[in-house]
Order: structure tokens, then C-alpha cells, then sequence
């Protein structure tokens, strides 16, 4: 294998890692953003 198909192997995985790591952050947001949300919604009912 020559150097440069290495390095353009290697730079594709490093990319989908990186684009892995940006999917799990989204996904952690979009659950602490659904938490939160019914933290407030359950505070908001207990002061009704």
C-alpha cells in the first residue's frame, strides 16, 4: 500500500469518527433539551 492511499485511508476514518462524535453530541442535546423540558413541565404542574 503506498503512503498516499495510507494517509487517504486514514483521513476517511478520522472523518467518520469526527462525523460519529458530531452525531452522539447532537443526540446528548436533544435528550438533556427533552429532560429539562419535562423537569419544567412537572415543576410547572406541582405549582398548579
Amino acid at each position: 500500500m503506498s503512503r498516499d492511499v495510507l494517509e487517504s485511508e486514514c483521513s476517511r476514518l478520522s472523518d467518520d469518527v469526527r462525523s460519529g462524535m458530531n452525531l452522539s453530541n447532537m443526540l446528548w442535546e436533544l435528550l438533556e433539551e427533552k429532560s429539562l423540558d419535562r423537569v419544567f413541565i412537572m415543576g410547572m404542574s406541582l405549582r398548579l
